[in-house]
Order: C-alpha cells, then sequence, then structure tokens
C-alpha cells in the first residue's frame, strides 16, 4: 500500500491532466479524471487530501464540483484552476464550493506544488486533531458509561446508609483515578509532542492552583485554575515539530503567532468534553495581552478571563526558568526582571505582583506537591531536589530526591566560583 497522500486531479482536457500527472506524480497517489461526474463518484467511494480541479468544464463547472466535494468530503482541500475572465465564476466557488486556494491560468509549477503541499499539511493536521479528540471523546464514553454503572449501584443499595457511604468513597476514589489517568494521558500526548520532560507542566498547573488560592478565589475558580494549568499545551500536539521544539526567541513573529495557535486548537479539542467550558476559555485566551494587543481576540484587562491571566504569568516564568524563551535557563530574578517592566503591556499587574510576592515569601514551600526554581544562595538545609542538577558539561552532580545539606551549598558555591557558571536548582 503506497504512503503517498492520494489527490485527485479533474480537468476536461487530456495534456492539462498528462502535465498535472506528471507534476505530481512522484510525491503523491495521483488520480485523475475529465469528468466532473465521474469525480463526483470518486470523491463518494474515497477521500482524497487534496482536489484540484478546473473552472470551465462540460455539465459541470469547477464552482459546482468543488460544492459536490465539500459535502461528500469535507475534510478534502479544494483547489480552483481558472483563467483570468472567471473572476465572477471563481467568486462563486469561494462561496459554494469553500475552495481552499485557487491558482491562476497559465500556472507556474512551483507555485501550484507549494500550493498543494500546504494544502496536504492542513488535511494531515486536520487528520491529527480528529485522531486525538477520537481518543477524549473514546475516553469521555468511558467516563459517562461508568457514571451510569455508578447510578445504578447507588440506588441497588439505597436500604443501607452504611454500605452506601462506604461505596460512594470508593467509587469516588476510582472517579478521581480514572479522571487523573486522563489527565496523565494528555500529559504523556504533550511531553512526547514537545519532546520535553522538563515538568514545566505540572509546576505550572501547581503554581496556577495556588496563586489562584492566594487570589482567594472561589473553590472552583481555583479547581479551574489548576486544569487550565495541566491541559494549557494539549494544543501542541497538532503542531509542526519545528514550532513545537524551537525556542521562541529562535523563531520569527509569524511562526511565534502560528506557535501561539495552539491555545485555539486545544481549545477546539477540550470543548468536546462536558462542563469544561471554563477551561477551554481560559486556554484559549491564555495568549491574550493586558492592554488587548494579544491573540485570538485581542481582549482587554478585566474581559481576559482570570485563570487566562494566571495562566499567562505563571506558564511565561517557567518557560523563562527552563529555557523554552531563550534557549538558556534563567534564575528567578533574573525572570522576574524580565517580566516586571511588561506589566500592564502584556501581564495583569496585580496577579504578576502577587505571584512575585508569593514566590519571594516562602509560602510556595507549605505546599510540599510543588517544587520552585532557586539559585544557590537561595538554598536551605532540608530542601529536596525535584530534578536532576548537571553541572555545566552536562553530567549528573545530584539526582533527583537528594536532601540539601550545608555541605552541598557550599561545594556548589565554590563550583560556581570556580567554572563561572550559574546553577539553576528546582527543590520543594
Amino acid at each position: 500500500m503506497s504512503d503517498k497522500l492520494p489527490i485527485l486531479v479533474v480537468d476536461d482536457e487530456e495534456q492539462v491532466l498528462n502535465a498535472l500527472k506528471r507534476l505530481f506524480r512522484k510525491e503523491f497517489e495521483v488520480t485523475v479524471s475529465d469528468k466532473p461526474v465521474e469525480a463526483v463518484e470518486l470523491l463518494k467511494e474515497r477521500e482524497f487530501a487534496v482536489i484540484v480541479s478546473d473552472m470551465k468544464m462540460p455539465l459541470m463547472t469547477g464552482a459546482e464540483l468543488l460544492s459536490q466535494a465539500f459535502i461528500h468530503s469535507p475534510n478534502t482541500a479544494r483547489i480552483l484552476l481558472t483563467g483570468y475572465s472567471d473572476i465572477d465564476s471563481t467568486a462563486l466557488a469561494i462561496n459554494e464550493g469553500k475552495i481552499s486556494n485557487y491558482v491562476s491560468k497559465p500556472w507556474r509549477n512551483d507555485d501550484l506544488k507549494n500550493i498543494v503541499n500546504n494544502a496536504c499539511e492542513q488535511y494531515q493536521l486536520k487528520q491529527s486533531v480528529i485522531r486525538l479528540q477520537s481518543e477524549l471523546e473514546d475516553k469521555n464514553k468511558q467516563l459517562q458509561n461508568y457514571n451510569e454503572e455508578l447510578e445504578s449501584k447507588v440506588n441497588a443499595r439505597t436500604s443501607s446508609l452504611t454500605n452506601l457511604t462506604d461505596k460512594l468513597k470508593e467509587v469516588n476514589q476510582k472517579q478521581r483515578k480514572l479522571f487523573n489517568d486522563v489527565i496523565e494521558m494528555i500529559n504523556l500526548i504533550i511531553e512526547n509532542a514537545t519532546g520535553c520532560d522538563d515538568g514545566h507542566i505540572k509546576r505550572v498547573a501547581s503554581h496556577c492552583r495556588l496563586l489562584a488560592k492566594n487570589l482567594n478565589l472561589d473553590k472552583q475558580m481555583i479547581t479551574q485554575a489548576y486544569l487550565c494549568g495541566l491541559m494549557h499545551e494539549v494544543g501542541k500536539v497538532s503542531l509542526d515539530d519545528e514550532l513545537v521544539k524551537c525556542t521562541e526567541n529562535d523563531l520569527s513573529k509569524e511562526q511565534l503567532l502560528a506557535k501561539q495557535q495552539n491555545a485555539v486548537r486545544g481549545a477546539k479539542i477540550l470543548e468536546k468534553l462536558p462542563n469544561l467550558e471554563n477551561i477551554c476559555k481560559g486556554i484559549l485566551h491564555q495568549y491574550e495581552h493586558f492592554n488587548g494587543t494579544g491573540i485570538p481576540d485581542h481582549l482587554i484587562a478585566d474581559n481576559i478571563p482570570t485563570i487566562s491571566r494566571i495562566l499567562a504569568v505563571v506558564n511565561n516564568y517557567d518557560k523563562l526558568l527552563v529555557g523554552r524563551v531563550t534557549g538558556e535557563k534563567m534564575q528567578q530574578e533574573q525572570a522576574m526582571q524580565i517580566m516586571r517592566p511588561l506589566a500592564p503591556e502584556i501581564y495583569d499587574p496585580e496577579i504578576l505582583k502577587a505571584y512575585f510576592d508569593l514566590l519571594s515569601s516562602g509560602k510556595v514551600f507549605e505546599n510540599h506537591d510543588i517544587d520552585v526554581c532557586l539559585g544557590v544562595n537561595g538554598l536551605e538545609s532540608g530542601m529536596q531536589l525535584t530534578q536532576d542538577l548537571l553541572n555545566k558539561q552536562g553530567a549528573v552532580i545530584l539526582t533527583a530526591g537528594t536532601e540539601i545539606t550545608p555541605s552541598i551549598i557550599e561545594k556548589l558555591r565554590k563550583y560556581e566560583k570556580d567554572w563561572n557558571y550559574i546553577f539553576n536548582v528546582f527543590v520543594q
């Protein structure tokens, strides 16, 4: 079976069909047809990544064919070949056929190939999102089925209050475990797509929850802030590896905007799950700017959801620490110095101050499931490493779980002085 993506080319001129088949046959599985009606039947039988159709054909125009293509194969990208005299017909094709692009005759081979290649990439992206949505929907069905089973069991045991209480506890534990399993599955998918296992997602989620609690938000908002942090990168599974794995400062403005579209895609994926409306909104608007210059909706100040404003501060701070922005890891004060001048243009100034005050107060250490990044001078005896500590050459010198002692602190200070190196230490 061929690994090439299938494309369909339709034109009533045999010479044009032969030329297009020669142009694309090395990269794609090309099916050609000189009859639009026949092409419609082909679309009913199988799905093509792209259909390229001439505008002027007997019995059926390109606009009519692409309109039929949208009905029978909506995921197929639709490209129209048209002459300069067909402007009105082209407009019709855009409205009725919902074409992805159109190319004027005579075309340049390189331009046409680029357009078809881009359309195929978009088709593959859609397929990836559809697969992920299907996986999430399957998990949701499992949850629904389990809840139905739970209701049946509870109704069957209403005669005994003691047994009912015990059963509810057991079921709640199972539900929580199943929910955590779903979240863990999402995290594994994200880590696999991004190639990052630096603890960023869980750390961001924990810090979002702690900050929301410190801002005196209600219990529901605190939970939503935590879940938003856990799933804020789910849309990255649909991005190209180049966008996902490059540091932000290495990307052009256009590439950075494309990378930030993961928020929109993540929200689209999660909206399929019930009761996650606020989580979807929080993820969707995580790249909004406080002054209204962000994406996707240019929301301003308090119009931006609170959990989005929390996520923006915590997420960007942690990305600076782990090197996702500049490629170099930073210490706490360095990251703060970069972010402070960006309020109120980028960040909510009240939330930014509350978070930095929280980090500086040491209250983070009252929550044993949360780790923070410190320089050597901020370390204290009894703290515990949450990540392996590497030296300048990249070798592990202290493993995760090691308890910090005065002797370790002194040795790290000496190493920094001798090697002109600054450690970035994650502890709890």
